[in-house]
């Protein structure tokens, strides 16, 4: 048997309860992840297969975490027999174990939201629509309904817009041409994963039964980012056994333009009746000054799960709030408050800096670069959605499988080859009416007649693409040689140096393609270690779905100040950190003014960054803030009313009692000083 002994009663309350549904509420900082982690290792040393144990997670990162957590707990032997992914991952290996029942190609590949968005485009051109609506919105609404289980027919027959007010008859045209595209280029997009997986489920019962058979425990992380759709492969896959195990902290539920429903831990209870609720409150990160701020704020919110997250730490520091002139002066006032920190002795990683909007970064990465501090800011460009990393995956993706449609359309002429417009018109027509793909069609001579001003090029290409295809996969050297071979042959870099001016741009896309193969062949050894073999296909389906960045190998200390929004600091902590720009129409941001339920979800964004602090908490605001050029006046955000006073201090209060404070030791040490002295004459005699 596990020793649970170091977790505290409520741990193992959750950790010990494996039969029937069990909803694990989880406040911030209450240790979720190690109760989930000896839970899965409890139900192992009890006797239930490895092998009959599903845990799944929302990000890659979380999936690693809670893997190597499980590791250390079993053993690797134990730990690789386990199914601890992604809900996209996990999806994707019942949409290729049963490809043919899901109605897609099983060397199908996943499209990129870049590619999705140029698949909407051009759905718009085709109707004459181009410039009508905005590509962005169209896209969100069509993953929106994938994720509500929501068809073309399903739009068509509705009769009157929805919160986008487009036409759902201008959506429903938009949708279908989408997924037309989709199947002609034999690939899925990322909703498709939950999606068609649940139509599988639903239209096959004997597959059902055989998932039901073979995974007879679930469990799931995060469990408020579920949305209707995963909620429902988790209904399908649970079957009459009900042996599911949810985690989730409705307080915490802060991506519903993702389709997350915040009431989803309500629904699980309707779903499986009789669940058992474990609260977890012993929060393991925070002060109690903070949790009690944090606990004061989200109460104001009416539809939650109630609880109250304690702490038995000793830190008493209030939450410090700083009104500045200017954005500006706000930057140099963290990068001062940031410099005193590291001279108290404090390290760079210590601190983070957050925000609702990544435009506030900007001035605030001037202020401590100027003073020398290290930093490192996350989001902005995916570093997946870069030109040259496309490139180089596209080419990746043809080379393994030649009847990727979208790969080839976007390197058949990277670097340019002279093969214009009309040649991939006519390729794509010989296609479709031949039902080949485009690279079959350039790669047989008969119909070489076609196009054969540019028969040289595409031969060549041809050529190119057929001896890297011969490169052996079987190991993860195999797989970085394979990477390092089109780069070089593929000609991406100097491809960089033709199309950039010499600069700091042009050296950075340059280091983006220089480590992708040791990242891919790490990414082939972490496959290796967690299932035992290497696949092509699954390993493209990793890099598609990664939410890790390659980086150089000097980057792994992370001794640096992070600056990162607020959304993406989830699950993060820090001994010390920054929230800035609490301002109205900042935080909560405008556009939750007219949002039903926005309040509600934007005071759940600053409940998450109350309680990324483990020690002191700076949030600052601003009378005016620079945006497109101009001022606009500011004003402090609702959500400083909900903080007791008492638990607050202004920044100049702050820093008298911080002067009083250092005059006092100094009056202190001074005294003492003083009566050593005299000690010491009485003890000489000289008195």
């Amino acid at each position: 048997m596990i020793n649970l002994s170091d977790l505290n009663p409520e741990q193992r309350e959750a950790a010990t309860t494996v039969k029937g549904p069990v909803l694990i509420l989880a406040g911030a900082g209450t240790g979720k992840t190690r109760v989930i982690s000896y839970r899965i290792a409890h139900m192992t040393s009890t006797g239930i297969p490895a092998d009959a144990i599903v845990a799944l997670s929302f990000t890659n990162k979380a999936a690693r975490e809670m893997a190597e957590r499980v590791k250390a707990l079993t053993g690797a032997a134990v730990a690789k027999q386990l199914r601890l992914g992604t809900f996209h991952s996990f999806c994707l290996s019942m949409l290729r174990e049963f490809s043919e029942a899901a109605g897609v190609d099983r060397r199908f590949s996943i499209a990129a939201t870049g590619d999705q968005m140029d698949l909407v485009r051009k759905a718009l051109e085709e109707k004459g629509w181009q410039g009508t609506y905005a590509l962005d919105i169209l896209h969100a609404q069509i993953s929106r309904a994938k994720n509500m289980l929501l068809s073309p027919e399903d739009f068509r027959r509705m009769a009157s817009p929805g919160p986008s007010g487009i036409d759902p008859v201008v959506l429903a045209e938009v949708y279908d041409h989408y997924e037309r595209q989709l199947k002609l280029h034999r690939v899925i997009d990322f909703d498709d994963c939950i999606f068609k997986a649940v139509k599988l489920l639903q239209d096959h019962a004997d597959i059902r039964a055989t998932l039901q058979e073979r995974y007879r425990y679930l469990m799931v992380d995060e469990f408020q980012d579920t949305n209707s759709a995963q909620l429902t492969v988790l209904e399908h896959l649970a079957g009459t056994r009900h042996n599911i195990c949810v985690v989730g902290d409705d307080d915490q539920s802060i991506y519903s333009w993702r389709g997350a429903m915040f009431e989803t831990l309500e629904r699980f209870e309707r779903l499986f009746p009789g669940t058992k609720v474990v609260k977890l409150e012993q929060n393991y990160r925070c002060s109690n000054v903070i949790l009690d701020a944090a606990n004061t704020v989200i109460k104001n919110n009416s539809k939650r799960k109630e609880k109250a997250l304690w702490s038995k730490s000793k830190e008493a520091s209030p939450i410090v709030i700083s009104a500045l002139d200017s954005d500006e002066a706000e930057a140099r006032w963290i990068a001062e408050k940031c410099m005193s920190l590291l001279g108290e002795g404090h390290q760079p990683r210590d601190i983070g800096i957050l925000y609702r909007s990544n435009n506030l970064s900007r001035p605030i990465e001037m202020a401590l670069r100027e003073v020398g501090i290290a930093t490192k800011t996350y989001g902005g460009q995916n570093f997946f959605e870069r030109k040259e990393v496309k490139d180089f995956l596209a080419y990746l993706r043809l080379v393994i499988n030649s009847d990727d449609r979208m790969a080839f359309w976007r390197v058949v002429n990277v670097p340019a080859r002279g093969v214009g417009l009309k040649t991939l018109e006519k390729i794509e027509d010989i296609a479709k009416r031949l039902r080949k793909s485009p690279y079959g069609v350039i790669k047989a001579s008969e119909h070489r007649e076609h196009f054969q001003r540019q028969a040289t090029a595409l031969d060549k290409f041809t050529a190119l693409i057929s001896d890297l295809s011969q490169s052996g996969l079987s190991t993860p050297a195999d797989v970085e040689a394979l990477g390092q071979r089109i780069i070089k042959d593929c000609g991406l870099l100097d491809d960089v140096r033709q199309n950039n001016e010499q600069g700091a741009s042009r050296d950075r896309k340059l280091e983006s393609l220089r480590v992708l193969p040791a990242w891919l062949r790490k990414a082939c050894e972490e496959m290796v270690d967690e299932s035992g073999k290497l696949d092509a296909y699954e390993l493209l389906d990793r890099i598609t779905l990664s939410d890790q960045t390659p980086r150089k190998e000097e980057d792994k200390s992370g001794n640096h100040v992070s600056l990162m929004t607020i959304h993406g600091a989830k699950g993060l902590e820090f001994p010390y950190v920054f929230v800035c720009g609490v301002e109205e129409d900042v935080l909560p941001h405008k556009n939750s003014l007219v949002e039903s339920g926005g309040i509600a979800e934007e005071r759940r964004l600053f409940y998450v960054a109350l309680t990324r602090a483990k020690k002191r908490i700076h949030l600052s605001y601003t009378l005016e803030r620079s945006s497109h050029g101009r001022s606009t006046s500011r004003f402090p955000s609702r959500f400083f009313k909900e903080i007791p006073e008492t638990l607050m201090v202004h920044a100049s209060d702050m820093s008298k009692m911080e002067a009083g404070a250092a005059h006092a030791e100094v009056r202190k040490t001074n005294t003492l000083s003083q009566l050593s002295k005299i000690r010491e004459s009485l003890t000489s005699g000289k008195w």
